[in-house]
């Protein structure tokens, strides 16, 4: 295999690797830019959610106001905490911007997400308001009882109406977004953002305990939207594409805030569909999009269509990039690809760079404003180039990685030994400084995007009145070398009892969100272990699937979503 592509990224001025010792930390606050374009760029289209009419850049400002003011008389005072439970739509950035001009900080949700997850989530970030769809009402009533610090309930809806159900949703007040939005006041709001205040509280997957929150400041935000916009040189005429949820850093920070950011326009599509890609992409009018390893071998088993070639897409980044075949995609696409390498709590902290060769394996160098380095997993000791550890970081300037996990100080300061953040992911640098990542060292599954917590899919299985214990692995199914895991269940029951893998998955639906839920299961006498009765995952994850294993696939079974 080729060690590297000669692929020109053009560009209209050289790359700046220090423009962030040009610029005023006091000015990286959302709601401070927000107004800023509104100001300057009144009249130009900013937001668009699919074939809907777009919003200025005046018009989003306003609506943003008016959720601000709304939540302030709602109560919502600075450093409150405001959870989001929306499909994708225009709505859910207006109140994401909202929230921030408001002094508060959002707790986006994942969608997915059911009884105990959901009731975790919205508890554990402390949420004094909950922005609901009407579509969703129905998981809030079995949790209504156990997140007592919800003081009141917006629902939103897809038709812009305030007809809904209450779905069972008895104990908490239900306020119709649209009356919402109609009561509040469009002016902005009295109250000061700094650079420094938490702007979002996002939950990523534990490995031995339940999801942890990262807070993230307004300046880590910017921090992470300002790169972008530097590294793929994000201009005003530029059309921001995502299907990515919005419930997740990559479709607010690395694509809707740099479209903020260079007064550009952003185009927002509910989910990915591998067949409707590309007519989306040309019917948007496309010209950066950023996707996820997966979704590039989606793309290529669909049958070819005129649209993956007339579009006006300039660059993509694509994380990781399929490498495998990378001059065919990039041919067969007609597409330019960036990649980068970065975790929730972190920001993107390898890029490759413009103008330099594309190192096939390779997640780039250094991002400005970052030191990595690989080390020994056991000593914290830097190791030769080409030696493979686990990937650290820590940043050259404050306030731009996460200040903590919320509630969890211990993992904090496990997690930032040494004066460095420990990615838990296992990687080498060339004698370049390119980065590669070989592997995950921290016992999670990365599926369709999720980080999933071995820990948290076993818990979900072992409360099965069957089941003794239970260990959950990720297992490579799919094509090429870096294609992402499936979820397997390797399952010992208990004594005198017998439990049928449709049932395992049945209860799992009932539970957990449709990315946990186990392709795989298997069911043994026992489960390989340590002395010290810890189980070897790494000698189920070499069994891989088994003659035994039962495969939902290819048994037909399918989950409801």
């Amino acid at each position: 295999m080729p060690k590297d592509i000669d692929m020109k990224i053009e560009r209209k001025k050289p790359f700046n690797p220090e423009w962030y010792l040009k610029e005023k930390r006091e000015n990286w606050v959302l709601p401070l830019i927000l107004k800023d374009r509104a100001e300057k760029f009144p009249e130009r289209p900013f937001l668009q959610y699919q074939n809907e009419r777009p919003l200025t850049f005046k018009e989003v400002n306003t609506l943003a106001n008016k959720i601000a003011n709304g939540l302030i008389e709602l109560g919502i005072k600075k450093g409150d905490r405001v959870a989001v439970l929306l499909p994708n739509s225009a709505d859910y950035v207006l109140i994401w911007f909202g929230i921030l001009k408001a002094g508060g900080i959002m707790a986006p949700v994942n969608t997915a997400y059911k009884m105990d997850f959901l009731q975790y989530i919205i508890d554990n970030s402390d949420s004094k308001v909950l922005f609901v769809a009407d579509e969703y009402l129905d998981r809030i009533a079995p949790i209504q009882d156990r997140i007592p610090q919800v003081e009141k309930i917006v629902v939103w809806t897809k038709d812009g109406s305030k007809d809904f159900q209450n779905r069972g949703v008895n104990l908490k007040p239900l306020i119709p977004y649209v009356d919402f939005l109609d009561n509040s006041s469009p002016k902005e709001p009295d109250v000061e953002v700094r650079f420094i205040d938490i702007a979002r509280l996002m939950y990523t997957s534990g490995t031995t305990g339940r999801s942890k929150g990262v807070t993230k400041s307004h300046a880590a935000d910017y921090y992470s939207a300002r790169g972008y916009v530097e590294i793929t040189e994000t201009r005003k005429n530029d059309v921001l594409f995502t299907c990515l949820p919005l419930f997740h850093s990559n479709a607010q920070v690395l694509c809707v805030y740099p479209a903020l950011i260079a007064g550009a326009k952003v185009v927002i599509y509910e989910r990915f569909s591998a067949s409707q890609f590309w007519h989306w992409i040309k019917e948007s009018g496309a010209t950066l999009f950023n996707s996820l390893g997966a979704m590039s071998y989606f793309l290529w088993r669909q049958p070819p269509v005129p649209e993956e070639k007339e579009h006006r897409v300039r660059l993509a980044l694509i994380s990781p990039a399929p490498h495998d075949m990378l001059k065919d995609f990039m041919k067969r696409f007609n597409l330019k690809i960036l990649e980068g390498y970065g975790l929730t709590e972190t920001g993107v902290v390898t890029y490759m760079r413009p103008n330099e060769p594309f190192r096939i394996g390779s997640c780039g160098k250094e991002a400005p404003g970052y030191e990595v380095k690989i080390v020994d997993p056991e000593t914290d000791e830097e190791l030769p180039r080409g030696k493979v550890g686990e990937i650290v970081v820590r940043p050259r300037i404050p306030n731009i990685m996460l200040y903590y996990y919320h509630k969890m100080p211990e993992k904090t300061v496990q997690d930032f030994r040494n004066f460095w953040f420990h990615t838990g992911d296992a990687g080498r640098m060339d004698k370049d400084g390119y980065v590669y990542f070989v592997d995950r060292v921290k016992d999670y599954i990365r599926r369709r995007g999720e980080n999933i917590s071995s820990f948290e899919v076993e818990k979900i299985v072992c409360q099965h009145p069957a089941v003794l214990e239970a260990a959950a692995v990720g297992i490579k199914s799919g094509e090429g070398k870096f294609a992402e895991d499936e979820v397997m269940v390797v399952i010992v029951k208990k004594p005198g009892q017998d439990v049928t893998p449709e049932e395992i998955i049945k209860h799992c639906e009932e539970r957990m969100p449709y990315f946990m839920i186990p392709r795989f299961v298997r069911f043994v006498d026992s489960l390989p272990k340590t002395p010290t009765e810890r189980v070897q995952k790494h000698i189920l994850k070499e069994q891989g699937v088994t003659a035994d294993t039962w495969d939902m696939q290819k048994a037909g079974y399918k989950i409801k979503r």
